[in-house]
């Protein structure tokens, strides 16, 4: 399945609307989306390390709706 491009602003809202569902998210936040060369999945980007309240916790919560977004988005290459 080819991914769809979006930008980061987009993808950066939905993670953050998917954090407000948990309340182990409460005080947490991630730096932002960040582009990179992509995998062997095919993805171009990820999450930049999560910081504040407990942000392992929210991390693993957010995680498969995270991981669902990779699958399906890639964010305009960056690559130069």
């Amino acid at each position: 399945m080819s991914r769809q491009v979006k930008n980061k602003a987009e993808l950066r809202a939905m993670l953050r609307a998917e954090q407000e569902k948990f309340s182990e998210c409460a005080g947490a936040c991630f730096g932002d989306v960040f582009w990179h060369a992509a995998d062997a999945g095919g993805c171009n980007w990820n999450l930049s390390t999560m910081e504040g309240g407990n942000s392992a916790a929210c991390l693993e919560a957010i995680r498969p709706f995270a991981s669902g977004l990779r699958e399906m988005y890639n964010v305009p290459d960056e690559g130069k």
